[in-house]
């Protein structure tokens, strides 16, 4: 596979990326598959998918010292090899026979554990492979990936149609060993030296750049509402409204829809170059708006489609332009661990909100509860565009010792820091 544009390395990454994309897209269906083919309750199968997130958020921290204090690519690897194995022991379990409850949590655990020192070394690594390409490179991992997440599904019910379910889980592991890999293969520069980091210094070090850009916390801020108010909501809403409504292959099509869209986004997003990205980007994640209501309204499938697409647009250039900003502006040497805290920000609220939701749902409706994620999304994405930090912050970063409204000179985080 060539991905035009790009040199071998970050060509290998990409398709790295679209591999474990690819694995993290069927894995869910693989898993509740499997464990409802086993007579496991839903509600296992609920908790073991909440249980994998609790060691990403607790251990991303130490992940992005971990990732900024070496080279990043060795951890990402290791990362990989362990998912590998969790995955293929999660599959024989499964292959071999109902498991007790607990033999599942632990490798849902532990592969937690081990994507939280995976995760926040993405951004570091795509910036030293591509600096000068930076929205370039994110936009094509973005297309690629939905492009992959098309077919992926598809691919899923295939193999669960003419084997067990678990055998889903077990090309989940190939692709996480096909992914470390390449990986593996990517030359890098040499990076720090590899002695034993402080963790609560280097925390504090990470925390101190998060909080001294406001552009970066109000964004992150704002999305930690939004995914206890929309995304969380949304995400269980949308399957059990349009399960009902249409069918489960329906759904299917109308979730394809969406990433459809999302490869349309990050296609314009490789083609843009706006002079203010976030402005952009939140203006266009406007686009995202509409689809909790129609999705509340009995309107036509075809309708509905057309609001996925548009929602998966929007969602996907917003996060090219978002994840190009912080590479680009973030210093280098402290990128895994702002990328750490933007990403627990992010995903922090969310099982809260998806917990909810249900409770929401019967006490004030359905119809209400999608509506008030559309109104939240649009007065979060407007009251970011108040903030002269986010609406101003340019697409390149400014010359040593230039000052913008979008983050503090180094001299003034040298005094700050003094």
């Amino acid at each position: 596979m060539r991905v035009p544009g790009l040199d071998s390395g970050p060509r290998r990454f990409v398709i790295a990326r679209a591999l474990s994309r690819s694995g993290d897209t069927v894995f869910p269906i693989g898993l509740a598959a499997a464990m409802l083919q086993k007579d496991f309750s839903a509600s296992d199968v609920g908790v073991v998918m909440g249980a994998s997130l609790a060691p990403v958020v607790l251990l991303m921290p130490f992940g992005g010292v971990i990732l900024d204090h070496f080279n990043p690519k060795t951890p990402m690897v290791v990362a990989d090899v362990v998912r590998t194995v969790l995955q293929g022991v999660l599959a024989a379990l499964l292959l071999a026979g109902p498991p007790p409850l607990w033999q599942i949590l632990v490798p849902a655990l532990a592969s937690g554990a081990a994507q939280a020192f995976f995760q926040p070394g993405v951004s570091n690594m795509l910036r030293q492979l591509a600096p000068d390409r930076l929205r370039q490179s994110n936009a094509t991992v973005r297309t690629v990936e939905s492009v992959v997440s098309l077919g992926a599904p598809a691919l899923a019910g295939v193999v669960i149609a003419v084997t067990d379910a678990a055998a889903v889980i077990a090309l989940d592991a190939c692709t996480f060993a096909a992914s470390a890999w390449l990986l593996a293969g990517i030359r890098l520069g040499s990076g720090p030296v590899a002695a034993a980091p402080k963790f609560w210094g280097q925390l504090r070090e990470g925390w101190h750049e998060f909080t001294a850009r406001p552009w970066l916390w109000s964004v992150v801020s704002v999305f930690s509402l939004f995914g206890l108010v929309v995304f969380g909501p949304f995400d269980v809403l949308k399957a059990v409204v349009l399960i009902d409504r249409f069918g489960a292959s329906a759904y299917a099509w109308l979730i394809s829809g969406f990433s459809l869209g999302a490869v349309l986004g990050g296609l314009l997003a490789l083609r843009a170059s706006p002079g203010r990205p976030l402005r952009t980007g939140l203006l266009t994640l406007l686009g995202f708006t509409p689809l909790p209501v129609v999705i509340s309204f009995d309107l036509p499938a075809a309708l509905v489609a057309v609001a996925m697409i548009a929602g998966g647009a929007a969602n996907a250039y917003w996060a090219v332009m978002w994840s190009t900003s912080v590479q680009s502006h973030a210093p280098p040497h402290v990128l895994s661990r702002i990328t750490a805290y933007d990403m627990i920000g992010s995903i922090g609220l969310m099982p809260v909100g998806r917990a909810l939701t249900g409770a929401a749902a019967g006490y004030i409706g359905t119809a209400t509860v999608l509506s008030m994620s559309s109104v939240a999304l649009l007065v979060g994405c407007m009251a970011l565009l108040l903030v002269p930090a986010v609406r101003t912050l340019p697409a390149v970063q400014l010359p040593r010792g230039a000052s913008s409204p979008a983050e503090p000179t180094s001299n003034a985080l040298e005094a700050r820091d003094a």
